[in-house]
């Protein structure tokens, strides 16, 4: 029953995400028109490349371990914080590199920054690690939405 519940938390969240995301999407593409949404995509996309590169892969690590050793439950959550934090201001001076090579124009670069510094705020979601070892999307899926 416990793990029922937890997946109705976990698909509710995803659907009501979903859907909320749809619309704001397509009012955003509304107001900004096809020139600025594109860029604003083309901005989220070349930041995405780079951002999986700051997660360093420890979601699926720190659940498992977790589950594993509950006693490293604090070690575990601050180390992961720490690697994504450092990775996620790893990721800043590279895309810096990055956005040299290219032919874009300063708001398009500063429009890509302004939308790799979100990554260090990502760098918190390791609460979301300990929830989803004790199965307790319930807390989680209610923040994210």
């Amino acid at each position: 029953m416990r793990y029922f519940q937890n997946t109705s938390w976990l698909m509710g969240e995803k659907i009501l995400r979903m859907s909320v995301g749809l619309f704001v999407g397509i009012w955003v593409a509304r107001y900004l028109g096809p020139e600025q949404f594109g860029l604003l995509s083309y901005a989220q996309s070349f930041v995405f490349l780079f951002t999986v590169i700051a997660t360093l892969g420890l979601d699926g690590i720190v659940v498992r371990e977790l589950v594993k050793d509950k006693t490293q439950r604090d070690v575990l959550l601050g180390t992961a914080f720490g690697l994504k934090l450092i990775g996620a201001f790893l990721i800043l001076p590279i895309l810096a590199i990055a956005v040299q090579l290219t032919s874009n124009d300063n708001y398009t670069n500063l429009l890509v920054f302004i939308i790799a510094s979100a990554t260090i705020f990502q760098s918190f979601n390791v609460i979301d690690f300990y929830y989803q070892s004790k199965v307790l999307s319930k807390y989680v899926a209610l923040a994210n939405t």
